[in-house]
């Protein structure tokens, strides 16, 4: 059994050397792209939860003002119907 040269086994080793530079190169370059689908990704999410935000705020103004509303009215209708117990009872004491 002849051992290979030195030429020849530093030969074999800057070959191996070139396909591990090629694929951690390709591994680089698809990280580099993951990063940017991620990126996007939580920009897209950030952007999702802002709007519902909005959307929630929105719900709580629309919900105060609708029972400031309900209030106001409830109000209104107790006066009236304290107003109408009074005009009866001032007419019945009077016959």
């Amino acid at each position: 059994m002849q051992i290979p040269s030195l030429e020849t086994r530093v030969a074999s080793l800057e070959a191996v050397q070139a396909q591990i530079n090629e694929r951690l190169g390709s591994i680089e370059s698809r990280l580099t792209s993951l990063e940017t689908r991620f990126d996007s990704r939580l920009s897209d999410v950030d952007s999702r939860l802002n709007n519902m935000d909005n959307r929630f705020t929105s719900m709580e103004n629309r919900q105060a003002s609708n029972f400031r509303w309900i209030v106001g009215l409830l109000i209104t209708v107790l006066l009236a119907n304290v107003g109408t117990a009074i005009s009866v009872i001032i007419a019945v004491s009077r016959q």
